[in-house]
């Protein structure tokens, strides 16, 4: 199966117009739980690899940057990636206590789509941050708002609910616990909170 540019396109803005239905094609591909994890590793790659070259193309001014150690794009690849995971996890699990149906895979394959969406949608805000800052803004306050809508709406497809309000809390839930699940982790690799 091969995807062009087009079509992939096609999918992006499927799926921010329509995330449930964009959900049920996705999951109705039952792709295989090996293939899943390795995307998962893929998509933590190419996001690092933005924020690498956004750091070339738009450097940090000193004056505003973090104090400490700076992350390393393999120590900034092993923390996205844990994230990734623990989110993956939390939302499953979040959802199986509040009566989700899903499979674990199934919340694997939709994470790692939203994903490439975040991808697709930074790359753009990194355009616009160069040409137009303002509009890069705003289109950064955009894409939280759209991730959140899609990501509720495939917690709901996934989960099986049978309305946005359980996949909400559901998300809620999550969020919780990966900030706790993130917490720990950061403080085993010495990073303070």
């Amino acid at each position: 199966m091969s995807v062009d540019g087009a079509a992939l396109g096609r999918l992006l803005v499927a799926t921010v117009r329509d995330p449930a239905e964009v959900a049920r094609m996705i999951l109705g591909a039952r792709l295989p739980a090996r293939a899943l994890w390795t995307a998962l590793a893929l998509v933590t790659v190419l996001s690092v690899l933005l924020v690498a070259v956004l750091g070339l193309v738009v450097p940090v001014d000193p004056t505003n940057a973090p104090e400490g150690r700076p992350l390393t794009p393999l120590t900034y690849a092993a923390l996205l990636g844990a994230s990734l995971v623990v989110t993956v996890y939390a939302l499953h699990w979040c959802a199986r206590m509040l009566g989700g149906q899903g499979r674990l895979e199934d919340t694997l394959a939709l994470v790692v789509w939203l994903q490439v969406l975040l991808l697709a949608l930074q790359a753009a805000q990194a355009v616009l941050m160069i040409a137009l800052p303002l509009l890069g803004s705003l289109v950064a306050l955009a894409t939280v708002v759209i991730a959140l809508w899609v990501l509720v709406n495939f917690i709901n497809v996934a989960e099986g609910f049978d309305n946005l309000g359980r996949a909400a809390l559901t998300l809620f839930a999550a969020l919780l616990a990966v900030g706790v699940g993130l917490s720990v982790l950061l403080g085993l690799v010495g990073i303070s909170v």
